[in-house]
């Protein structure tokens, strides 16, 4: 019995020197922020250029919600073949690495779709993706 006491001691003695390397050696992780809102609209732009959206596409509009605090409201004009839900699936991967929500609204008819960027419960950005009909 003493001895099997022993032997549990100094397996959990060196399962703590164990851990305790491996979190010394571990690198550390790395967690992305946004420090700016500029950032935000870095990350909005990039994903219009990934679906091929141009500048003459979207007009940007600010509201002054109160003294303290505005936001930007991005109308886009895009080709009814064009799929906002795929582009609202890569806007969400590009901004939610930096504890970013992405939820959506779609509107029928016409199947608009209004995205707001969400960062501590507070709208940052909205983006109106209108079907324009030629």
């Amino acid at each position: 019995m003493r001895k099997s006491r022993l032997v549990l001691t100094i397996l959990l003695f060196a399962a703590c020197v164990l851990s305790t390397i491996l979190l010394a050696t571990a690198p550390p992780i790395h967690v992305n922020t946004i420090t700016t809102e500029a950032e935000v609209d870095s990350l909005i732009e990039l994903t219009f250029s990934d679906y091929g959206v141009k500048r003459s596409q979207y007009r940007v509009q600010t509201l002054e919600i109160d003294t303290a605090f505005s936001r930007k409201v991005y109308r886009i004009d895009v080709p009814p073949q064009f799929s906002k839900t795929s582009f609202h699936l890569r806007l969400q991967k590009a901004v939610s690495p930096f504890g970013l929500e992405v939820p959506a609204k779609v509107f029928f008819p016409d199947k608009d779709m209004n995205i707001h960027i969400l960062y501590n419960d507070t709208i940052w950005r909205t983006l109106r993706l209108q079907t324009k009909n030629d």
